[in-house]
């Protein structure tokens, strides 16, 4: 059916409208935490713990969504922060995730770089 994305369960029905509006708003906080963190050191935020979860929850929509090369922009984000808070495990969580994307997009030589 028209607007509905090729290889769609039955039942679920996506136009490409309704796909950006639902996109618009994780775009510009993607933007946002992008501006913020694009600096060097911690960034001054409220609660760095709250960041991080922020972060996760931005990359795994962007999964959801099928859009993996922001999920990947995103948990690169993530990495950086969780290295500049001296978070290891949430650094090597982040790695594993931005492994799994770039496996995702075929990219197995990228994935082994990390």
């Amino acid at each position: 059916p028209e607007g509905q994305r090729p290889g769609a369960p039955d039942g679920i029905r996506c136009s490409l409208s309704s796909d950006r509006a639902l996109s618009k708003p994780l775009d510009e906080a993607f933007s946002l935490w992008k501006k913020l963190l694009e600096g060097p050191g911690v960034p001054s935020v409220r609660s760095p713990e709250q960041t991080l979860s922020s972060l996760r929850v931005l990359a795994a929509l962007y999964r959801l969504q099928d859009r993996p090369l922001q999920a990947l922009e995103s948990f690169l984000l993530l990495l950086s922060l969780c290295r500049r808070l001296g978070d290891a495990l949430g650094a090597a969580e982040a790695l594993s995730q931005i492994s799994r994307v770039l496996l995702q997009l075929q990219s197995p030589g990228q994935a082994q770089v990390l």
